[in-house]
């Protein structure tokens, strides 16, 4: 069975959480009866239940937190509204988190509540495809379609998934500032306004430490040499998904079911894309001299800058070389070397 895809779609404005009557510290205009929420100094967090949002607030911190040491600016507050299948925010409430001051929002669809996606997706396919079979049949191949299909719910790679996916939040309001609207964005990215290599890296970087070692694995792993792209393409290169991301984006904010051999090609491609960010930010780590390195990276391309510009007017005084063709250079070495010697990277 080919893997599926859910992928959850929201724009990207100030966002809402809500809150349920057994906590005390969101406000009353940010509350949703049938929702817990927790409040913390990075924001509103909201879910089915008190424990999973103080889960959410928790991993909303670490998030943070990484998010300030590699990049040296303050986390932007925002809000993550888990309301349980793909729910999307209430505009409503959006408005109100605007006025509250959350910089981002997002809408978040955890481990048990993609399989009830997934699983109400393919009910439907069946049901359109095969109208008459009996009812326990039909449960039958659902249960079979979605245990071959996908792994079980895993917690903790779930909770890697939230910070990757708060970091794209936390890079493009630190650094671009206004609301990534489909306006703002340029064409063909990913997410925000930024190039997509340096989105990504800032998600990945927010990642767990089994899932960057993971990457790292691929990294150094024998079929790389094929996956990888030189510096200056990867730099310049759209994300894997872009294309396909703004096509369902056209379908309004919710959750989007992708299976079969487009899975399967969009994984594979996406993973790679991955895959190097998180090996060009342990490369920049090791050889640049600046804790901030990203953040000056960002702000400069921010103020419409690219990397050759950076890298001639910055690169030198930062530990890295002064151009991207001498930068490959030095990350094919480093690729090199590393799958000689495997090393740990440096971290804040």
């Amino acid at each position: 069975m080919r893997p599926t895809i859910t992928l959850l779609l929201a724009a990207l404005l100030p966002f809402t959480s809500a809150a349920a009557a057994d906590t005390s510290d969101c406000p009353a205009s940010l509350q949703l009866p049938e929702l817990s929420c927790v409040a913390t100094p990075q924001g509103w967090f909201h879910a089915e239940n008190l424990a999973t949002a103080r889960q959410i607030a928790e991993d909303a911190n670490l998030a943070a937190s990484s998010f300030e040491a590699y990049f040296g600016r303050p986390a932007p507050r925002g809000a993550v509204f888990a309301g349980g299948q793909g729910r999307a925010i209430p505009d409503d409430l959006g408005q109100a988190f605007t006025a509250a001051g959350a910089a981002w929002q997002l809408p978040w669809l955890d481990a048990p509540g993609r399989r009830a996606v997934q699983r109400s997706a393919l009910e439907r396919q069946l049901r359109a495809s095969m109208p008459g079979m009996d009812e326990a049949q039909l449960q039958a191949r659902i249960d079979a379609a979605l245990s071959s299909a996908t792994a079980p719910p895993d917690s903790a790679a779930d909770r890697s998934t939230l910070r990757h996916e708060i970091g794209h939040m936390l890079l493009i309001r630190a650094f671009w500032g206004a609301p990534a609207t489909d306006t703002s964005r340029g064409p063909g990215h990913y997410g925000g306004p930024g190039p997509d290599w340096l989105d990504e890296l800032a998600a990945v970087l927010l990642e767990s430490q089994v899932m960057a070692d993971n990457r790292r694995a691929k990294l150094h792993s024998a079929e790389a040499a094929a996956h990888l792209q030189p510096l200056a393409t990867f730099f310049d290169k759209p994300h894997p998904m872009a294309a396909r991301m703004s096509e369902l984006a056209s379908r309004g904010p919710g959750a989007h079911v992708i299976s079969g051999a487009e899975a399967q090609r969009l994984t594979g491609d996406a993973g790679w894309f991955y895959v190097q960010a998180r090996g060009v930010a342990d490369f920049v780590l090791d050889t640049s001299s600046d804790p901030a390195v990203f953040g000056h990276m960002a702000a400069f391309l921010a103020n419409g800058g690219d990397m050759e510009g950076w890298l001639a007017a910055h690169g030198s005084q930062s530990g890295l070389p002064a151009s991207i063709p001498e930068l490959d250079a030095a990350w094919t070495q480093w690729l090199a070397a590393r799958a000689q010697s495997p090393a740990t990277t440096r971290v804040p």
